[in-house]
């Protein structure tokens, strides 16, 4: 599979990209700053330059790609467009390309009422003040996959750490997992590669953590 991947400098994109290359795709590292890709493990990935926040910026590093994985962040807490901005870049590109799957990471922090008191508690008065306007980011990033036609998948990732992947991840489809919970970098990133192309992940919003 031909696979492009988006914000390969960060620490999950870097995980994408070698654990692509292990299972033998060719892959594309996608980066504003190229020269700051790290090496990686299991193998030497194809690299392109370009910005999100620039239109029709994605359109010739993604063209002829089977799929595309976007692990796009941010450094700060002030609004941000970079989700939204990344999402309607990477549909337009992905549709005028041929791309058959875009995977997209998000937050499971976008939905908290399902909760336990205690953690809801904590999440409504530190994590959705800290972090409401990534959230508010995320979700027009969301809405924007949900009204393409694309073959979307949605990440909602609990917080990220370092660590090995888990053995047996808890996976839910299209509802969120009974607690807030955390997950490796390396999970999330075998998943996903595991499931790109996958039918039953088309139109998904996937949330996995670690137990």
């Amino acid at each position: 599979m031909k696979l492009a991947v988006i914000g390969a400098t960060g620490r999950t994109g870097r995980l994408v990209v070698d654990l692509a290359l292990a299972a033998g795709h060719t892959v594309t590292a996608v980066a504003r700053t190229p020269a700051r890709l790290p090496k990686f493990t299991h193998g030497t990935p194809l690299t392109a330059q370009a910005d999100v926040h620039r239109h029709g910026a994605l359109h010739e590093p993604l063209a002829g790609h089977d799929a595309v994985v976007s692990t796009l962040g941010t450094t700060g807490r002030a609004a941000t467009t970079v989700f939204s901005d990344g999402a309607r870049e990477l549909v337009s590109a992905a549709e005028a390309g041929g791309v058959r799957h875009l995977v997209m990471m998000s937050s499971a922090g976008l939905e908290s009422g399902h909760l336990p008191f205690p953690q809801r508690l904590v999440t409504r008065l530190v994590v959705d003040r800290l972090y409401r306007e990534i959230h508010r980011d995320l979700a027009r990033m969301e809405a924007v996959l949900a009204d393409s036609d694309t073959n979307w998948t949605v990440i909602r990732a609990p917080m990220l750490k370092d660590g090995p992947p888990a053995a047996n991840p808890s996976i839910a489809y299209d509802h969120p997992l009974p607690s807030a919970g955390t997950a490796t970098r390396a999970t999330i990133a075998a998943w996903i590669v595991e499931h790109l192309g996958a039918p039953e992940a088309f139109r998904h919003r996937v949330a996995i953590a670690d137990g």
